[in-house]
């Protein structure tokens, strides 16, 4: 496959290891059963769903912020906020 070639995430590449079938087989498993918890939690009780899905979302936009915030920090040419100690003294 080279760079201009589409990525086909839906048919899984055969390799032959044994490991990796039966990683793809509890990923599938773990995914159906998911979708049917949370599709049952949806039609039972709709508001709770959008709660969870709002909460969710919440949790990652902080998680998100708080990364950023320590990108911009740890790329900074200057270090902010800080004092340097010299052990040598």
């Amino acid at each position: 496959m080279n760079n201009s070639d589409p990525v086909d995430n839906e048919t899984p590449q055969d390799d032959g290891s044994p490991l990796i079938d039966e990683v793809r087989k509890l990923a599938a498993t773990v995914g159906e059963q998911a979708e049917r918890v949370f599709g049952r939690v949806k039609a039972e009780n709709p508001e709770v769903f959008e709660h969870l899905a709002a909460a969710g979302a919440e949790l990652l936009a902080a998680y998100r912020a708080a990364v950023a915030g320590h990108e911009r920090r740890w790329s900074s040419p200057e270090p902010s906020d800080s004092e340097r100690i010299d052990l040598d003294e």
